[in-house]
C-alpha cells in the first residue's frame, strides 16, 4: 500500500536525538576522534561505510579518544540561505508538496539577512525579484518596497552564531518560555490557522473599481461616494467598499444597493467605526472567504479590469481549509479566482523548528589542547563521530566523565636513537608479535631513552607482553616494554550513531579544534 514518511516524522527523530543530551535520564553522548593513518588520498577521504565491520569494530580499533557532548553543544539546524538581491524567493504555500524539498538557492521560502535575522517569505509579489532586504523584528507581516511580504521568525544571537553557524547551516530553535526576545513576542502573537495571504490565480476581466473620498455619511450603513462615482443604478451592487484611510480605515463591507443619481451606497453589515467625510475608500469586487475558521476578511485591487491583488484586512484564525470566491455585479466582471494560504498549526512564527523543517541537528564540541592529557596533541586525526553510552573497561558501567583516552599506553625504557619514532608507524613486539599504530611518544627523561608510547589497534594482532623488545618498523627505534595500560573505554560497547571522514586535522597543545557535525534526519 502507498505510504510516505512525512517531514514531521523526520523532525520527531531530530527532536528525540536532541533531547537525548538534556532529558532527566540523559543519554551520554561522546564525540570520538580516530584514525591517524592516511587515506589513499587525504584530499578526497572516502565516504564512511555503514557495515558491522567498519561501524562496530574498525572505528573502535582506530579510536584515539572521546569527549562528552553536553546539552549546550547541540541545536536544531536548517540549511542556510542568505538573502541576496535580485533573486526570486518562493512564497509559503499551504498546498505545496515541494515546499520543503532541497531547492536551488534562488528558490527558498526563508532567508537570513545580514543581521542574522531569519524570515519566511509569505508573498513574492507575483514571482518578482526581491530587491529590498527584509529587516526588523515586528510581530506583524513586514511588507518591503519591492512588494514582498516577510514574516520575522527569529534571530541567531552572537553566541549561537559563533558556536553553530556555518557556511551552509544555521541554528534554529523554538522557545518554550519567555526570554524577553523578539522571537518570543512573535511566538506569543502567532494566530493559529490564520490566512495571511490570498494569491490571485486568475485576474478575470471587466471588474469595476472606483476610489475617492466619501462625500457624505448618513449612518453606519448609508453613505455617499465621491462625484467621480458611476451614475448607473446598481453599478456597484454586489461589490465591496473598503475604507482605505481616515476614520474607520481598515474595514471592508458588502455593497447591497447603489443609487447612481445620488452616488449613495448601502452596506452590510454596518461599519463598526462609522467613516466620515475625511475617509477615503475603494470600491471593488467582493472577496468571500469560506472555511472552518473565522474572522478573515479581504478586499480586491483592480487594474485595467482584472484582479491585481487580494489584500488581507483581517487574517482570522483557526482555519484548516478555506475557499476564496470573487464576485461582483454580474454584468461588471467575472473570471477572477484566488487561493488562500493558511498558516501552519499554531500560526506563522509559533514553531520555527517545525515550520522550517529543522530535522537536522548540529553538534559542536571543542577539543581544547590535550583535554587534561586525555587526547594526544602530537598527531592528527581523520575521522570523528558520535557514540552513545560507551562503557568503562574497568567495571562495565556507562561512561560519564568529560573525556577519555582510548589509546594503549606502553611504558618503555632503553629507547634507542633518542626516541625518534615516526608518527603512524607500526610498533611491533619482538616476543609476542603484537603490533599497534604509533600515536605519540612522550619522553620522561632528557635523553629520550624512557617514556610512554601511545598506540592504536593494539589487540588486533596479538597482545604485548612486558619485558619484550618493541621495534618501530619505520624508524627502527627499539625499546623495552615495562608496563601496559589499555584505553579507558571498553571496546565495542555503546552505539556509534554517526561517522564522518575528513582530511587530516592537525592538533596542538595550544589550539582549540572546533568540530561541528551536521546530523541529518
Amino acid at each position: 500500500m502507498p505510504g510516505t514518511v512525512t517531514r514531521r516524522f523526520r523532525v520527531h527523530n531530530a527532536e528525540q536525538f536532541h533531547e537525548a543530551f538534556s532529558e532527566a535520564a540523559a543519554t551520554n553522548m561522546y564525540l570520538f576522534i580516530s584514525r591517524v593513518s592516511s587515506w589513499d588520498d587525504d584530499n578526497d577521504p572516502p565516504t564512511p561505510t555503514d557495515s558491522i565491520q567498519v561501524t562496530e569494530y574498525d572505528n573502535w580499533r582506530e579510536m584515539i579518544g572521546a569527549k562528552r557532548a553536553q546539552s549546550a553543544d547541540v541545536t536544531f539546524a536548517v540549511p542556510r540561505y542568505d538573502w541576496t538581491t535580485g533573486k526570486v524567493y518562493r512564497e509559503y504555500n499551504t498546498s505545496s508538496s515541494t515546499l520543503f524539498d532541497a531547492p536551488a538557492s534562488s528558490n527558498t521560502f526563508y532567508v537570513m539577512n545580514s543581521n542574522y535575522d531569519v524570515y519566511k517569505c509569505l508573498f513574492n509579489n507575483k514571482a518578482a525579484s526581491s530587491t529590498v532586504e527584509p529587516t526588523g523584528t515586528s510581530t506583524s507581516t513586514l511588507v518591503t518596497a519591492d512588494g514582498y511580504h516577510w514574516k520575522y521568525m527569529y534571530s541567531v544571537d552572537a553566541g549561537s552564531a559563533l558556536k553553530f553557524l556555518t557556511t551552509n547551516w544555521h541554528p534554529v530553535k523554538t522557545l518554550t518560555s519567555d526570554d524577553g526576545s523578539a522571537q518570543w513576542d512573535v511566538q506569543a502573537a502567532a494566530a493559529n490557522g490564520a490566512i495571511n495571504i490570498i494569491d490571485v490565480t486568475a485576474g478575470g476581466s471587466s471588474y469595476e473599481s472606483q476610489t475617492g473620498t466619501l462625500a457624505g455619511v448618513s449612518s453606519s450603513t448609508i453613505m455617499d461616494l465621491s462625484s467621480g462615482a458611476s451614475a448607473d443604478n446598481g453599478r456597484y451592487t454586489g461589490g465591496a467598499l473598503y475604507i482605505s484611510s481616515g476614520l474607520g480605515s481598515g474595514q471592508v463591507r458588502n455593497i447591497t444597493n447603489y443609487v447612481g443619481a445620488t452616488k449613495r451606497v448601502t452596506v452590510s453589515p454596518a461599519f463598526t467605526v462609522t467613516p466620515n467625510t475625511t475617509s477615503t475608500y475603494l470600491v471593488g469586487p467582493r472577496v468571500t472567504i469560506t472555511g472552518d475558521g473565522s474572522g478573515a476578511a479581504a478586499y480586491a485591487n483592480v487594474n485595467s479590469g482584472a484582479i491585481n491583488y487580494v489584500n488581507m484586512v483581517a487574517v482570522g484564525s483557526n482555519y484548516s481549509q478555506a475557499t476564496v470566491t470573487i464576485t461582483s455585479n454580474t454584468s461588471h466582471g467575472s473570471g477572477g479566482t484566488a487561493s488562500a494560504y493558511i498558516a501552519p498549526p499554531g500560526g506563522h512564527g509559533s514553531d520555527p523548528v517545525g515550520e522550517l523543517a529543522g530535522h537536522n541537528v548540529i553538534v559542536n564540541v571543542q577539543l581544547i589542547g590535550s583535554e587534561t592529557d586525555t587526547l594526544p596533541t602530537t598527531n592528527d586525526f581523520r575521522a570523528f563521530g558520535i557514540i552513545r553510552d560507551p562503557k568503562l573497561l574497568s567495571n562495565g558501567s556507562v561512561a560519564t566523565s568529560s573525556s577519555y583516552d582510548q589509546t594503549t599506553q606502553l611504558t618503555v625504557s632503553s629507547v634507542s636513537g633518542s626516541g625518534n619514532f615516526t608518527l603512524d608507524e607500526v610498533i611491533r613486539g619482538g616476543t609476542s608479535g603484537a603490533s599497534g599504530k604509533l600515536v605519540s611518544f612522550a619522553n620522561t627523561n632528557a635523553a629520550n631513552t624512557a617514556g610512554v608510547i601511545r598506540v592504536l589497534d593494539s589487540k588486533s594482532n596479538g597482545t604485548f607482553t612486558t619485558s619484550e623488545t618493541l621495534t618501530g618498523l619505520t624508524s627502527g627505534v627499539t625499546s623495552t616494554l615495562g608496563s601496559i595500560s589499555y584505553g579507558t573505554l571498553k571496546p565495542y560497547t555503546g552505539d556509534i550513531l554517526y561517522i564522518e571522514n575528513r582530511g587530516p586535522i592537525a592538533r596542538a597543545s595550544d589550539q582549540i579544534e572546533d568540530i561541528k557535525l551536521i546530523v541529518k534526519f
